[in-house]
């Protein structure tokens, strides 16, 4: 879809250009403000744009409606993956296994294996 007088490519181009700079939040704002700005049928010029969900900028567009500033988290709580200690309750187990048989304590006051070379001490 595109709108009267709206240079899809241009609009393409200008956005991401600056898409490297902006976190979730920055990216979700600039989009909505872009779709408010060219009026209806602004949401699917945009996100046809930058290849993005229309959720996603019609997101924008409802959080530049907030009436207060919009709190610190980029994304909602909860969101994300499970720590995989959660997942799997017997990794950390499993790593320490794995690890225990090569490792041979603190490594500073380890003495040298090697502290010999042609018959003279190295220290």
């Amino acid at each position: 879809m595109s709108l009267p007088g709206v240079d899809v490519d241009q609009l393409s181009a200008r956005l991401l250009l600056i898409r490297a700079h902006l976190d979730e939040r920055a990216w979700r704002l600039l989009l909505g403000a872009e779709a408010k700005v060219l009026g209806r049928g602004g949401i699917k010029v945009v996100a046809g744009a930058v290849k993005a969900h229309p959720d996603t900028v019609a997101q924008g567009v409802r959080e530049l409606d907030y009436p207060d500033r919009i709190p610190g988290r980029v994304r909602r709580p909860g969101g994300g993956r499970r720590a995989a200690a959660v997942t799997d309750p017997t990794l950390w187990e499993a790593l320490d296994a794995l690890v225990d048989p090569v490792t041979r304590g603190d490594p500073v006051s380890a003495p040298a294996v090697d502290d010999e070379i042609d018959g003279e001490t190295v220290r």
